[in-house]
């Protein structure tokens, strides 16, 4: 009977980074039956936090002294994608008042994507209020394939969206004043001893992110 382990993770590495390391882990831990649960990043630290999980991985870092960060992935760049016949797909650089007022699919509060947008248009000077939000959706996916039906544009990893744009179902917009990228770590409970089980799963997930 395999031993059941379950992680916590934000949408981006529960639905882009694990499964496509799954056939691997598996192979090298056939022990182990891996159980994935996708939520936003401040409810998988929540959860790690109260030491509901002994793994999460997320990609927003937040201040704490109860909660060990150990970044495995880094530079994830965010991109702006719009509908393929959008107003703004035939632009080759995009100004922020170029966004003004344009239909926008945001993510829920809570995401790491988020809280990394919103940071960025604060730095900049601009705003969420300056677009107008018409959906707020609670996963990658779910923005990808609202922006896709072309209910209005959208901002996501360039990872999740990388089939999507090289099937030409949306489109990815340059636009040099907003530098969004963000880090993806691994976090556990500072002081809580790992299990043998997690400990192993940590290692085979850092190996792999480094081939």
């Amino acid at each position: 009977m395999k031993n059941l382990l379950t992680l916590g993770a934000s949408s981006i590495p529960g639905e882009f980074i694990i499964p496509r390391l799954l056939s691997v882990m598996i192979s090298h831990l056939p022990e182990i039956e891996l159980k994935v649960e996708i939520s936003d990043s401040l409810k998988v630290f929540e959860s790690v936090q109260r030491g509901e999980y002994e793994i999460g991985i997320i990609g927003t870092h937040f201040d704490s002294t109860d909660v060990d960060f150990t970044v495995f992935v880094k530079d994830d760049r965010l991109v702006l994608i719009t509908p393929k016949k959008h107003s703004l797909a035939a632009k080759e650089t995009i100004a922020l008042d170029d966004l003004k007022g344009q239909s926008f699919v945001t993510r829920e509060t809570g995401s790491g994507t988020r809280a990394v947008y919103e940071n960025v248009f604060k730095e900049a000077g601009f705003a969420l209020t300056d677009l107008n939000t018409v959906a707020e959706v609670g996963s990658t996916e779910g923005v990808i394939q609202a922006v896709s039906g072309g209910i209005g544009i959208g901002i996501v990893s360039e990872l999740a969206a990388k089939d999507a744009i090289e099937l030409g179902k949306v489109t990815a917009l340059n636009i040099p004043l907003l530098k969004m990228i963000r880090d993806f770590s691994i976090i556990t409970r500072k002081g809580q001893p790992l299990s043998r089980d997690a400990s192993k799963v940590i290692s085979v997930i850092k190996v792999m992110m480094t081939l």
